[in-house]
Formats: structure tokens, sequence, C-alpha cells
């Protein structure tokens, strides 16, 4: 899959990030939820089985924010070269990142 990294929308790709892991969490409470029931009824293998999904997912979780997390610096990365060559976090290369694109989406709808 080849993809220009510098098109794409930092503040799309963090709400897409955003609404898929939340939807997976969600999933992983009513999954916990469900086997909390299935104790309750007695049914102890369909509890365990539930619990195992519902840490798998929790796994997921962390996985797909980690890949999105990555999706991310490459972008900016590929917009604004490598965030590592200077002395500051890369928190504050990011947040500078930002600001500048959003200076330059003002500009534009100016």
């Amino acid at each position: 899959m080849t993809c220009n990294l510098r098109s794409i929308d930092l503040a799309t790709l963090s709400i897409a990030r955003e609404v898929i892991v939340d939807a997976i969490q969600n999933q992983v409470i009513d999954w916990e939820r469900q086997s909390q029931d299935a104790v309750a009824n007695g049914n102890l293998s369909n509890a365990l089985l539930l619990e195992h999904w519902a840490f798998s997912a929790e796994l997921l979780v962390t996985s797909v924010g980690t890949e999105f997390g990555n999706l991310f610096i490459k972008a900016l990365d590929a917009r604004f070269g490598t965030l590592s060559a200077t002395n500051h976090s890369a928190e504050d290369q990011i947040l500078d990142a930002l600001a500048l694109e959003a200076v330059t989406t003002q500009e534009v709808l100016a």
C-alpha cells in the first residue's frame, strides 16, 4: 500500500484513533459485564471465555493506539522533517508542528 503521508489530515487521524479505541474499550466493558453476569448465573466457562475476549481486546486497544501514534509521527515527519533532529522533546515538536499546520490552514482560509 502506497500512501502520501504528507496528505493525511492529522485532525482526522486523531479523531479516527479516538473513535476506534473508544469502540474497542466499550466492547471490553460489555464483555466484562457479560462475564460478571455469567458468573452470577453459574456459567463459569462462559464467564472465563468472555474475560479472555476482554483481555485480548485490551491488548488490541494498546496496539491500535500505538500504531495510530506511529502513523501520526510518520505524517508529521513527512510534512515537517524528522522530529528527533532537535533538543526539544517529541511532544514539544508535535505541538510546534500542529501549530504550524493550524496557522497555515488559517492563512489559506483567510
